[in-house]
């Protein structure tokens, strides 16, 4: 038994180990004495000594630590972006099954529930292939959108800006923007913002509208909100701005730009008439 012993000692001192195999070593004399001190840790001190024992020093061991707590941080990240991505199926799922019930059960002729559940599964695909292949830009987009939203609401202050906010029928993306006048035109500032995630899908655009040319402009109250309803006078007026429809723009306004949607709500109230040639679109007769 002892010369048994003895012989594995001797070739345990005989070899080399490698880092891996000193790091597995480690850990298992420390699961070892874990049992004993019903603890499976240790303290920063503890560590230290370990590494003077194997020859490392100090600024070694808190370079490691640093990027240990780092790797731990990516994880924490990854974990949740794809507790997002969870959610994001589950409403997916929820949701599809709902219409399609609604669509079987209406004796509807034509299967359109399938156009959404295409649209939106191409966009969860997508959702998917971004985590499972690039999770930092998913982060780094969702961090962008964040800060855009909290800088273009901390800008809501000022008296000559109206922030408003609209989204399509289906409520996949959601544009947000803002409405101001210079010289005579309604500056229509706007971005598209993907509804689901808060993944920035377009720049920033802008359109400019003649403010003679609009037929009415007026602001309704809610329940819980206060709509901005712009009507030109035909359909070309406000055909590129978002969310129009019908010659129409209604969009939601921020509570603390309501003072400035009176304000421009008076700025298009006094402004002249246009004549028909001034109209977007329109010919002169010769």
């Amino acid at each position: 038994m002892d010369a048994s012993i003895n012989q594995r000692k001797k070739r345990a001192m005989e070899r080399r180990y490698s880092s891996e195999e000193v790091a597995d070593i480690i850990r298992l004399s420390l699961q070892d004495e874990g049992r004993q001190r019903k603890d499976n840790t240790v303290d920063y001190d503890e560590l230290l000594t370990i590494a003077k024992d194997m020859g490392v020093d100090s600024e070694q061991i808190d370079r490691a630590v640093h990027l240990l707590e780092e790797e731990q941080q990516t994880r924490d990240k990854e974990t949740l972006l794809w507790l997002r991505f969870k959610g994001h199926a589950l409403l997916f799922a929820a949701i599809n099954l709902l219409l399609i019930t609604v669509n079987l059960f209406s004796g509807s002729d034509s299967f359109w529930a399938l156009y959404v559940v295409f649209g939106w599964g191409l966009f969860l695909l997508g959702h998917y292939a971004g985590l499972r292949y690039a999770p930092q830009f998913v982060e780094m987009a969702m961090q962008r959108t964040r800060e855009m939203v909290d800088n273009r609401n901390q800008g809501g202050n000022e008296e000559d800006q109206v922030l408003f906010s609209t989204s399509d029928s289906m409520g996949m993306t959601e544009t947000t923007g803002m409405l101001s006048v210079e010289d005579d035109k309604l500056l229509v500032e706007y971005q598209t913002i993907d509804a689901v995630l808060g993944v920035l899908k377009t720049g920033v655009k802008v359109t400019e509208i003649p403010l003679a040319q609009l037929s009415a402009a007026r602001l309704e109250q809610k329940l819980w909100s206060s709509e901005l309803v712009l009507q030109g006078k035909n359909m070309r007026v406000l055909a590129n701005a978002p969310g129009a429809s019908r010659g129409q723009l209604r969009v939601k306004v921020n509570r603390q730009s309501l003072a400035a949607a009176n304000a421009l709500l008076e700025a298009i109230h006094s402004r002249p008439a246009a004549s028909d040639d001034n109209e977007p679109g329109s010919q002169s007769a010769d």
